[in-house]
């Protein structure tokens, strides 16, 4: 058994804190070390160092081996272009020279979990039917009629003594209306985008529903691996297309009775968003206005500040994001944190890269 955790992500809805140099995964948003160190630190649990891989850009390696200095450096995996997470997981797992029948552990480097044993609980349940043959994947229990997330719709247990079931289908991110019925109703968890299952199971659903990436993956795991060998490695991906774990590969294999669910609920956030974070933050600490650096308030409410060693003073805000930096300032309505990524196609236009 082995996993591979993705760090591939820009975290651009994090701006200014998260940058191209600084990706989200690489910075200690939730605690005392990065998002990717607790995302190791978590499946350490379950599984033996050297057989926990992780690929990121190539840009990335050598700040991710720092900071995981308990991995074979080896098992940081330079990704040479981004394709999305189906080719990441379907390269990771070439390069890794797993057998077959080994259980994959998929997941991202940016997640937040409060409760580490429940999730251990659930990754276990997952193994199971991954040993069995099923793709299986995580779905969160929801707590709210989220939009920001996609649905699974469970399906019939596979057995009535545990809570795994098949997934009946996935569902995109739904409408306010939409997010309110799934919840009224019942049956429907949120998309964790983490996955288990045998690498054979990979293999076959890569070769029936992405043959064009499988052939690629045949010829990358045929290259001799001297030096300068990823830009035969980029070569090979270049021409396909960007495939994504779930709608590429888990929603076909859904309509074919070959994913399985496991229902988690551990208090789980993507950190998608500066919202996110001040939700998952204020969960964990019970407050409702979360600080960190030099900072004075007065009466605030549902306020994230995220500071260094200038001070911040806040009086009487409600739902509000500041965060300071050396170099920019961002100061938004909390509904609205999901709006920063157009704005910084527009500092790209004006100010070029210097502030991405």
């Amino acid at each position: 058994m082995f996993a591979i955790v993705m760090a591939g992500g820009v975290g651009t809805r994090l701006w200014p804190l998260s940058r191209r140099r600084s990706p989200k995964q690489l910075l200690a948003l939730t605690g005392d070390t990065s998002l990717l160190q607790q995302t190791v630190a978590r499946v350490s649990g379950l599984l033996k160092q050297h057989d926990i891989f992780v690929i990121t850009s190539q840009a990335h390696v050598r700040a991710t081996q720092e900071q995981l200095p308990q991995l074979p450096a080896d098992n940081v995996l330079g990704e040479p272009l981004a394709r999305s997470t189906g080719v990441a997981a379907g390269l990771a797992t070439v390069l890794a020279r797993r057998e077959s029948d080994e259980v994959a552990l998929v997941l991202p480097a940016d997640h937040y979990l409060a409760d580490e044993e429940a999730f251990a609980a659930a990754m276990r349940q997952a193994i199971t039917a991954a040993e069995r043959g099923y793709l299986v994947t995580l779905g969160v229990v929801p707590k709210h009629a989220a939009t920001g997330y996609g649905y699974i719709k469970v399906g019939e247990r596979l057995h009535d003594a545990v809570p795994t079931a098949l997934v009946d289908r996935f569902v995109e991110k739904p409408g306010a209306d939409e997010a309110e019925a799934f919840l009224r109703e019942g049956g429907y968890l949120w998309n964790a985008g983490i996955f288990v299952w045998r690498v054979y199971a990979f293999r076959q659903a890569l070769e029936r529903y992405q043959p064009e990436l499988a052939s690629a993956l045949d010829k990358v795991a045929a290259l001799n691996r001297t030096p300068g060998w990823m830009s035969d490695v980029r070569d090979l991906l270049e021409p396909i297309p960007a495939v994504q774990i779930d709608a590429g590969i888990a929603e076909r294999a859904a309509g074919e009775g070959r994913v399985a669910v496991v229902p988690l609920d551990a208090g789980w956030s993507d950190i998608g968003s500066w919202s996110a974070l001040l939700e998952a933050l204020s969960s964990k600490s019970g407050d409702s206005l979360v600080a960190s650096g030099e900072h004075l308030d007065r009466g605030s409410k549902r306020v994230l500040v995220h500071g260094g060693e200038r001070l911040v003073v806040t009086v009487g805000l409600e739902d509000v994001i500041i965060v300071d930096t050396p170099d920019a300032l961002l100061v938004c309505a909390r509904d609205r944190a999901e709006e920063i990524k157009p704005v910084l196609d527009e500092i790209a236009r004006k100010e070029g890269d210097r502030y991405l």
